[in-house]
């Protein structure tokens, strides 16, 4: 099972700040929380909360009940960790960002890329060759990029997503 922290680092990474604060506040609280209490205890908009809160709930770690306010009729959400669901909701995000992050890495390991000085957008040699390597947006000479160091990025994502999940995998919890 992952460590608190680590859990923590994994919605951030995937889900945002608020997402990251929103998480903690509810662990730390130990029971469930409305999105205006939340809003209130973190000092966010209750746009920010809501959003983090709709994020985490996409990605299982949250589940909610919903009552009708008896003074407005208005329905109010009431949000809870899925404690018990945690780790085999993790472990497939993993698997599915390690998947995507593969994908990626194939992308970048195929293709050459040139941009453009003026508005930064990437086009693989394909495309810049189509257009006489000019940006088609603005008519300024695209540049060639070396995207090693991009590469040796994911090459270590990768790395660092499958060791997580190989020690995970072995944990006699999942």
């Amino acid at each position: 099972m992952p460590s608190l922290e680590e859990l923590l680092d994994f919605i951030e990474t995937v889900m945002g700040p608020y997402a990251r604060k929103v998480f903690e506040y509810l662990v730390e609280l130990g029971e469930e929380a409305s999105d205006s209490q939340i809003s209130e205890a973190l000092g966010l908009k209750v746009n920010e909360v809501r959003k983090a809160l709709y994020a985490l709930s996409e990605y299982g770690l949250l589940s909610y009940r919903r009552v009708r306010s008896k003074e407005t009729g208005w329905f109010i959400y009431y949000w809870r960790i899925n404690i018990d669901d945690i780790n085999g909701i993790l472990l497939l995000r993993k698997k599915e960002i390690l998947k995507k992050l593969k994908e990626r890495l194939n992308y970048e390991s195929e293709n050459s890329f040139y941009y453009c000085p003026v508005d930064g957008t990437r086009y693989t040699f394909d495309e810049a060759f189509e257009n006489g390597f000019i940006c088609p947006r603005c008519g300024a000479e695209l540049i060639y990029i070396d995207n090693e160091k991009t590469k040796k990025i994911l090459l270590e994502r990768i790395r660092i997503l499958e060791e997580e999940l190989r020690r995970e995998l072995r944990s006699p919890n999942n």
